[in-house]
């Protein structure tokens, strides 16, 4: 699988490494003006020389059309993927977009593309496998705990734009499916030091309170997540959410473990 990336900010970086790891990736973006411009993108993560340099965006269709990327993960801003989804669609180029500041009519735009069948789009603010866990978690301690206040505390680095997060906003919508009530449930976000990624439920009773927390201590986790994605979407069509690759990925331990316990059953036969 070959992977694009666009986008080298402070988890760009991560990702263009992580994915250099995994040996997918093929080719990195930048704005026209961008400072990163036919740069080695080893120079710029401070590692020996790829052979990877980083294109800008003139001539997108052309670039793409040479390299010919599987799948394109975009860390960059709302602006991107709207300027040039045409063009991916085109060319039949998956996306993973990890942008966490799309507007309603932005977001519908790319829904409406991925529904035309042409290509694949994955929208995933919370592109952290373990992000997804916590909010499996917490809606089922929503549907069973009915009648508890639930409020959500995030924490984030001083240099994030969106407050509060794209993840946080999700995990609200999450719960808000799973109760009687209608009321907003509150958000309480928090933009200090160099805090990477908190999210935290709390459901608090009458006699009561439970907390169900994930921190991110480490961008690698923001980086795998987005593999996970890239190779959950490289051969489909239509709109995705990080839930469905979670799904997925439950759905395949499920099935390794009800192989693994269907081989030691037959063992124990064959010993009996």
């Amino acid at each position: 699988m070959k992977i694009a990336l666009v986008g080298l900010g402070r988890t760009g970086k991560i990702v263009a490494k992580y994915l250099l790891e995994q040996n997918a990736l093929s080719m990195v973006l930048c704005g026209p003006n961008s400072v990163n411009a036919n740069k080695d993108i080893g120079e710029i993560l401070n590692i020996r020389d790829t052979g990877i340099r980083v294109e800008t965006s003139d001539h997108l269709e052309q670039k793409l059309l040479q390299n010919r990327p599987d799948v394109l993960i975009d860390f960059s801003y709302p602006g991107f993927l709207m300027d040039y989804i045409h063009v991916f669609e085109a060319i039949g180029i998956n996306i993973i977009t990890a942008v966490t500041t799309y507007e309603a009519v932005e977001l519908e735009k790319i829904k409406n593309t991925a529904r035309m069948g042409n290509i694949g789009i994955v929208v995933a603010p919370n592109i952290t496998y373990g992000v997804n866990v916590l909010m499996h978690l917490a809606e089922i301690a929503a549907e069973l705990m009915d009648g508890y206040d639930i409020e959500i505390y995030e924490e984030h680095h001083k240099q994030k734009k969106d407050s509060p997060s794209g993840t946080a906003k999700k995990l609200a919508e999450k719960l808000q499916q799973n109760l009687i009530t209608h009321e907003e449930i509150p958000i309480h976000a928090v933009r200090a030091g160099e805090s990477l990624s908190k999210h935290k439920v709390l459901l608090c009773g009458e006699f009561d309170r439970i907390e169900i927390s994930h921190q991110s201590y480490s961008k690698n986790a923001f980086a795998k997540g987005a593999y996970q994605a890239a190779k959950f979407i490289a051969e489909k069509t239509g709109f995705y959410e990080m839930d469905d690759v979670f799904k997925q990925e439950k759905e395949k331990r499920r099935n390794t473990l009800v192989m693994r316990l269907a081989d030691e059953n037959r063992r124990t036969l064959s010993l009996a």
